[in-house]
């Protein structure tokens, strides 16, 4: 192209840009406003006062590393207690065979000291094994005395390992922008413990809650992680015209199919200890939150997709782009459902494990309450993923092309003359 005709292209695209500039900063200072007044105060959640004695994940944990396991002591009056050197041994012989694991107490109010715990051989119940660091609950009995019951296995060292791991990779692999999206993965997570659950558990309303928190995350994280440049930008508009209408598409098929979300046993616990959380509210949020990553997948795959199309002929015009990287677009949106599908049926995969058993015809199965929200979540997410291909693609096409510089390895460029 000559400097005359790159210079008309340029001011084509001039309008369009400052118009997706203008959007940009709109929903810059809308999602301020709302962070404004959505910001959570600790004051207005209602919480149930049977909440500090029955919510497990209240109790206090301790560790403790198991140094002999074996069939002993099986009725040992101190199963579950603290003591200094052996415990006590019972005269009477048990009825029941059992496994014993002898624990150290490494960190709590009898640090220093020894428990043991006993298993059955039930499911469910953990397999012990010396040498293994456990955390442990402490709960007090009746006479004030201290008991100990097995919680969890420690996982810090294995989880830091994996962390290392998965950083080394995304190094290697996907250069400084693979480290750049694993601190957008930390700022996405602070943004949802800092702002959406305080949020919703204050009773504001979730579906302004998860479409500000929503915007916030993009906002932040898709020009850290992938630069400042019209490509981006273009994905980020995509994104957030998809996340509102998702959003709009969750609320409509939530009041259409009468959903309640009440076949999920932790929206009964959160009925029983935050009565004003609605449940429905949060179904909502946890519809819109849902879809949020691979909207953004989807996007910035389509921008790019674009620019690159732009980059092998000049001459292109907005809509041959639009028309060409929709052709990759229905590609990714089938990709992208089987991945929306599959993964929330893995998420439920136990339920859905139940459900195969149960002696219930087919369409009622389908039709509950606890399957239809499941099947809603993908739906919708398959929806509005459909919808993002087409908005971003159109955005792009009339402002991205000319966004990366031209090479300068002196190579020549493959470029297409009509």
């Amino acid at each position: 192209m000559g400097k005359h005709a790159a210079e008309s292209t340029e001011s084509k695209k001039s309008p369009w840009r400052i118009g997706l500039l203008t959007f940009l900063v709109s929903s810059v200072i809308a999602t301020l406003v709302g962070l404004v007044m959505l910001w959570p105060n600790s004051d207005d959640v209602v919480l149930a006062d049977n909440f500090s004695q029955t919510f497990a994940g209240n109790y206090e944990q301790v560790d403790g590393t198991i140094t002999l396991v074996d069939g002993s002591a099986c009725n040992s009056p101190d199963i579950g207690r603290a003591f200094t050197d052996s415990p006590s041994i019972s005269l009477e012989p048990s009825a029941l065979e059992c496994v014993r694991a002898l624990v150290d107490i490494t960190s709590g109010t009898n640090e220093g000291m020894k428990t043991q715990l006993i298993t059955y051989g039930q499911p469910g119940e953990p397999e012990f094994s010396e040498g293994d660091k456990i955390r442990m609950v402490e709960t007090p009995d009746g006479s004030g005395e201290i008991i100990y019951t097995f919680a969890d296995y420690q996982r810090g060292t294995a989880l830091i390992v994996w962390g290392v791991l998965l950083v080394a990779a995304m190094g290697a692999f996907a250069a400084w922008r693979g480290v750049r999206a694993l601190f957008g993965l930390v700022i996405t997570l602070a943004i949802v413990g800092i702002f959406l659950l305080p949020g919703l558990a204050s009773g504001h309303d979730a579906m302004w809650l998860a479409l500000v928190c929503g915007a916030g995350i993009l906002l932040i994280v898709v020009p850290m992680v992938h630069g400042l440049n019209w490509k981006s930008a273009a994905a980020l508009a995509g994104t957030l015209v998809a996340l509102v209408l998702s959003a709009l598409l969750s609320w409509l098929a939530i009041i259409t199919t009468n959903l309640r979300g009440l076949g999920d046993e932790n929206h009964l616990k959160i009925i029983n200890y935050l009565p004003e959380v609605s449940i429905s509210g949060l179904l909502l949020a946890s519809f819109i939150i849902g879809t949020l990553g691979v909207l953004n997948d989807v996007t910035i795959s389509q921008a790019s997709t674009i620019n690159e199309l732009a980059e092998i002929d000049e001459d292109a015009t907005p809509w041959r782009l639009f028309k060409g990287a929709m052709s990759v677009g229905r590609d990714h949106i089938s990709s992208m459902i089987y991945t929306l599908v599959l993964g929330y049926t893995g998420a439920a995969l136990p339920l859905l494990l139940l459900l195969s058993l149960a002696e219930r015809p087919l369409i009622q199965t389908l039709t509950s309450d606890v399957m239809a929200g499941e099947l809603l979540r993908s739906g919708v997410g398959a929806l509005a993923l459909t919808l993002a291909v087409p908005i971003t693609t159109l955005i792009a096409a009339w402002t991205v092309p000319g966004d990366e510089p031209a090479p300068s390895d002196g190579k020549p460029r493959l470029v297409h003359r009509h």
